[in-house]
């Protein structure tokens, strides 16, 4: 699910899956891009974030819990935020 908004001067988009999340912050001429992702090696395939990056920002790798923190500073609603820390599990098949 990624959303956007703008609070306190900033554009902030989301992105929160199970496994995976980022934030983008953009104030001005400046922007910070935050990962938490178990998955895919932090490689995310979504436009709005790969522009960021190809601006020369360099995301920081945080935390489930510092994901949560980051979206909660910026206002994102608790049932979103706690996406951040559903797992989502593989099935494992056992021949008996």
């Amino acid at each position: 699910m990624k959303s956007s908004m703008k609070k306190m001067d900033k554009v902030i988009t989301y992105s929160v899956e199970r496994n995976e999340a980022w934030v983008t912050v953009t104030e001005g001429p400046w922007s910070w891009a935050y990962i938490m992702t178990s998955e895919k090696m932090g490689k995310i395939e979504d436009t709005d974030f790969t522009n960021i990056i190809k601006t020369g920002v360099r995301p920081d790798f945080v935390s489930r819990k510092h994901m949560s923190m980051i979206l909660k500073h910026f206002g994102v609603s608790n049932k979103v935020i706690n996406k951040v820390f559903e797992k989502e599990k593989e099935s494992v098949k056992i021949n008996v």
